[in-house]
């Protein structure tokens, strides 16, 4: 290695109001993030107060490192099912779905609390429909808001198009690659609801914009033009953040976003 440079990247989650987080977005042109978006994860049974806890994938020296990040106890490391591995997110159920760059899944049935005790990974049959962009990798996966389906998005690694939305079943075993058209910003799908998911893109015109794509028709069925690096949704949906120009978190109801056809007009301002 040249130099014999130690390189450690981050993804950073920021907290806004009920537990949202955001995710972290790229500059133009993007690149695919070396970590996926921090997830968070159910740690108390029902009726209990959670701490707030984190998932985190890194990258130290081009080698990802999976951290469990908890308030009381700080950072523990996880291990991965594959030096591939490019999103690591959780379930409804409390489990741990790891996607890897050629499209390969893994599954940690009991969480963080599996992996500590020693559980390890099992792989997932995927049977797939559609195919991956040549030259693609899957990266930047989030969970559907009911916590059985994984959204992601594959493209080349040094550039934004050819690009595909992919969806993953791991209960059922099935994935699907949707075709999308224009280029795709390294930014986490955001998912609007059981059906709909967001994407950031970039159109003809070099400018950003909101690709909406329905799973049912697997099309996209509206772009919403505005200027975003990322964008972010809560776990039911019904909220969305976009991280805007100038480090600014957009935050308001997912609803009025897509009929104003606007990112929200208000939030903080991350640099100050």
């Amino acid at each position: 290695m040249p130099g014999r440079r130690r390189r450690v990247t981050l993804v950073v989650a920021t907290w806004i109001a009920a537990g949202i987080v955001a995710g972290c977005g790229s500059p133009s042109p993007s690149q695919p993030p070396a970590a996926s978006s921090p997830t968070v994860v159910p740690t108390a049974a029902p009726g209990e107060t959670a701490e707030p806890t984190l998932l985190l994938l890194a990258t130290v020296d081009d080698v990802p490192a999976l951290a469990l990040v908890r308030s009381s106890v700080g950072s523990t490391a996880l291990p991965l099912p594959d030096p591939s591995t490019m999103a690591v997110t959780a379930l409804g159920d409390g489990s741990l779905v790891a996607l890897l760059a050629d499209g390969r899944a893994f599954l940690a049935a009991h969480g963080p609390a599996g992996l500590l005790a020693g559980g390890g990974w099992r792989a997932i049959d995927l049977h797939w429909s559609g195919a991956l962009p040549d030259g693609a990798i899957i990266f930047a996966a989030t969970a559907s808001p009911d916590g059985t389906r994984l959204a992601a998005i594959a493209r080349p690694p040094f550039a934004e198009s050819p690009s595909a939305l992919v969806v993953v079943e791991p209960a059922a075993g099935r994935a699907e690659a949707v075709e999308l058209p224009n280029e795709s910003l390294g930014a986490s799908p955001a998912w609007l609801d059981r059906d709909q998911v967001a994407i950031v893109q970039r159109g003809h015109d070099a400018r950003t914009l909101i690709a909406v794509v329905d799973l049912a028709t697997e099309g996209v069925i509206d772009r919403i033009p505005f200027r975003a690096l990322a964008l972010g949704t809560s776990g039911d949906g019904q909220t969305v953040i976009v991280l805007g120009d100038e480090s600014r978190l957009l935050v308001g109801p997912t609803t009025d976003m897509l009929e104003r056809r606007r990112a929200p007009d208000d939030g903080p301002d991350l640099a100050r």
